[in-house]
């Protein structure tokens, strides 16, 4: 309970807007890292300036030209630390799926506090008020929690999306969707919603499970169609749901995303893992993985039996809506009261996500000793067992 009140007190205090708002009042100095061109991080920070940042270290991998004038200091990134006085603040500037700015100013200055000032959708009032407006919801989820590791991802996941914070986010070192304690038996049955590229029905099957997948954007499923063949399990262009039937979704062609939306562009068969357990006559169920866009409450709903009968580990994807994460615990309490729950969040292959940078981006990584993956601030897989 401490660590909660901890949590609420540090997300009132902390929060991305409050901070700017402190630090343009009091003019504190803070530093900006980029490994972008020179050029076009000094155009940064000139703007930041203007907006009445005082940027007093723009740090950079590049070396500068002896003739440059800016009246800020030029510091490579190897001489961080002889920056005096400390920063209390780095700010970098990122995309959703590309944050190598603030894993590097992470990995380069542990001790200062990583504002990463992602160019995305992120709503930061709408994220702050649902948390405050929650806090019975969130505190049953958070004591819920089986161990220390879903705690400290729990507490991460709020103070990192609230506040900008890349530095508090709190990644797992496993496979996605795998979870120490939540892993199924060889020779297990595994059902997955959202199979995309194939490559986690890929591991599932290599690991000697029996995968039924589903994907229900055509141009996924004849892509995934051979791997299937190859590596030994099912796939079906089908979506999942609470009914059977047809529903409209909105497809993202040769990508991920692809989701259930009454104002679609296309339409999907839909099953339920329940009448296809049943129509199947599948002997068991051991483990079921849903990444469904959104969509994973009615899938769910679909599984009420299944999930009775045979209390298969569930991973299921908590990062779509804000309120996934007691929605869909409350949900599955309510069907099993008896499953005990972790949370986890996964980096991402890189494999065909674009590079904010290009190459120059994976080579700062693997110069970092940092992983090349997709790191953003979602990606929080909430299991049960």
């Amino acid at each position: 309970m401490k660590k909660f009140v901890e949590l609420i007190q540090r997300v009132y205090t902390e929060r991305y807007q409050t901070v700017i708002d402190r630090i343009l009042k009091s003019k504190m100095p803070v530093a900006y890292l980029s490994i972008r061109t020179l050029s076009n991080a000094i155009e940064i920070v000139e703007d930041l300036r203007k907006q009445g940042m005082n940027i007093t270290n723009l740090v950079t991998t590049t070396v500068p030209p002896e003739d440059l004038k800016v009246d800020f200091n030029l510091v490579q990134l190897a001489d961080f630390n002889k920056i005096q006085p400390r920063p209390e603040y780095i700010f970098t500037v990122d995309r959703t799926w590309d944050v190598t700015n603030a894993r590097v100013a992470k990995k380069t200055a542990p001790d200062c506090k990583i504002i990463s000032m992602v160019l995305l959708y992120n709503d930061h009032t709408n994220i702050y008020e649902t948390f405050m407006s929650h806090l019975t919801d969130l505190q049953g989820v958070y004591e819920s929690l089986i161990d220390e590791t879903s705690r400290r991802t729990f507490c991460g996941y709020w103070l990192g999306n609230i506040c900008n914070r890349f530095d508090e986010l709190v990644y797992s070192d496993m496979p996605h969707y795998f979870c120490e304690g939540f892993i199924p038996p060889k020779g297990g049955v595994v059902i997955e919603g959202g199979s995309y590229d194939g490559g986690s029905a890929t591991i599932f099957a290599e690991m000697g499970y029996k995968v039924y997948g589903f994907e229900l954007e055509k141009g996924n499923y004849e892509k995934i169609k051979p791997i299937a063949r190859e590596k030994n399990f099912v796939i079906e262009n089908l979506g999942l749901g609470a009914a059977k039937g047809e529903l409209k979704f909105t497809p993202t062609p040769n990508g991920p995303g692809s989701y259930i939306n009454a104002a679609g562009s296309e339409v999907a068969k839909i099953t339920t893992i329940d009448a296809y357990v049943r129509e199947n006559a599948l002997p068991r169920v051991d483990f079921i993985k849903l990444d469904v866009e959104g969509s994973e409450l009615n899938v769910l709903r679909g599984a009420t039996v299944t999930i009775n009968r045979f209390k298969p580990i569930l991973a299921i994807s908590a990062y779509h809506k804000w309120d996934d994460f007691w929605v869909l615990m409350n949900f599955i309490k309510s069907v099993r009261p008896d499953y005990k729950f972790a949370l986890r969040q996964f980096p991402e292959n890189r494999e065909g996500i674009p590079s904010m940078f290009g190459a120059a981006s994976d080579d700062y990584l693997y110069d970092f000793g940092l992983e090349i993956d997709w790191r953003d601030f979602y990606e929080c897989v909430l299991f049960a067992r």
